[in-house]
């Protein structure tokens, strides 16, 4: 436990990690902006581009590393698929909206790369992919399925090592669009998905700081698995299930820092329901609330990638791997700035430098170090938030999604 600003003590730190939903540019920012009328109108209130309304299941658009360069298309934002071109209105998700409005908004948060999933979540602990720029695709999988350091003869697309000048031509080529994301491509290479880079549970167990991972069975989100030092050791007994997350907060175990994402199918990537997805948030987010640690917690609940969907605001170009198209992030908390937009730039790099910064630890590369530290998001002086205990929704009945990356 370290006091932090005054002296409340922020006891734990939530990641709350989402496979990418749908237009996120219309999560609560622009729509806080725009009357009752617009927002009920199958128009982008910023930019006039055409935006259907989202069905509660949506057809899965491509979100590879590669796609993530084309739809920037160099800042204009301009060349997405024709699927990525929906939202979602308050009706569609109530409560992922109540969230955002009752506690914090990034409305400026990014993807650390272009994506895909497996390598965000990477992200989320390492501040780095290790130059990988994909998971695992037909062909690949070695034994069939994705073991990642289990299988040696996995194979994923990485990008080489490289000099001054060659990275310095693939950073031009990223702001090309289409045609410059081709040029990348050439240089894709073939390598076992079985890195050893410093992740922050390394940090946190030298500092004697508790951690988990609570993990649902998603077979593109196993980031640790990964991470060689940590599958082969008793590191990897830190990685368990949600379920564990909820025995944890009624025995009093919860540890000070944890990562917890969803199964697939409610983890609300496509072509899975938004409003699973949407209620399985609920239920653990009202425990966590019912419970004795809601007083010293902060979760930042976040999607890991744009998921193919269409946005109007560019992200920066800070390196060769991104950032990539902007994600909803609502930070929750008893001291976050309720009603709060916060319009800094932020990625999950900057949920790692919060981390460090609570805890006093090193960071891990340069993208966490320069990241912003999420404060001001937060009000350590305000009297505390209520819980805001939720209703799950009845959802409509749907195919047992069959995801397509």
């Amino acid at each position: 436990m370290k006091s932090w600003i005054t002296s409340v003590a922020v006891a734990a730190i939530l990641l709350v990690c989402r496979p990418a939903a749908a237009a996120p540019s219309q999560y609560a920012a622009e729509a806080r902006e725009v009357t009752e009328y617009l927002q009920q109108t199958f128009w982008d209130a910023k930019t006039g581009v055409y935006m259907k309304s989202a069905k509660d299941r949506t057809p899965d658009a491509g979100h590879s590393f590669a796609d993530g360069i084309t739809v920037i298309d160099g800042g204009k934002m301009d060349c997405f698929a024709p699927d990525g071109y929906v939202q979602y209105h308050r009706a569609d998700i109530p409560n992922y909206w109540r969230y955002a409005a009752h506690f914090a908004l990034a409305d400026h948060f990014f993807s650390s790369i272009y994506g895909p999933t497996g390598v965000e979540h990477l992200w989320t602990f390492a501040s780095q992919s290790d130059r990988f720029v994909d998971h695992e695709r037909p062909g690949q999988f070695g034994t069939g399925r994705r073991e990642f350091c289990d299988d040696p003869t996995e194979l994923a697309f990485s990008l080489p090592l490289l000099d001054r000048a060659g990275q310095e031509q693939l950073y031009q080529w990223e702001n090309q669009g289409a045609s410059g994301a081709a040029q990348v491509e050439r240089f894709y290479r073939p390598r076992w998905p079985c890195t050893n880079v410093p992740v922050l549970p390394d940090h946190l167990d030298a500092a004697g700081i508790s951690w988990k991972e609570y993990r649902g069975a998603n077979e593109w989100v196993q980031p640790l698995r990964m991470v060689k030092h940590v599958r082969f050791s008793s590191m990897y007994d830190n990685v368990v299930t949600p379920e564990d997350f909820l025995h944890d907060l009624n025995a009093g175990t919860l540890p000070a820092v944890s990562w917890l994402t969803p199964p697939f199918a409610q983890s609300d990537h496509p072509p899975t329901s938004m409003c699973l997805g949407e209620n399985w948030t609920v239920q653990y987010l009202n425990a966590l609330m019912q419970s004795r640690y809601w007083k010293s917690t902060a979760v930042v609940l976040t999607w890991d990638d744009f998921g193919g969907f269409y946005d109007h605001v560019a992200p920066p170009h800070v390196d060769l791997y991104g950032d990539g198209p902007r994600v909803p992030a609502i930070v929750i908390s008893p001291y976050a700035r309720p009603g709060f937009v916060d319009d800094t730039t932020l990625e999950f790099a900057s949920v790692l430098r919060f981390i460090e910064t609570i805890f006093d630890v090193p960071p891990l590369t340069s993208r966490d170090a320069n990241a912003d530290d999420m404060l001001e998001a937060f009000d350590f002086s305000q009297p505390p938030i209520r819980p805001l205990i939720l209703k799950q929704r009845s959802c409509p009945a749907g195919p047992t999604p069959q995801p397509q990356e």
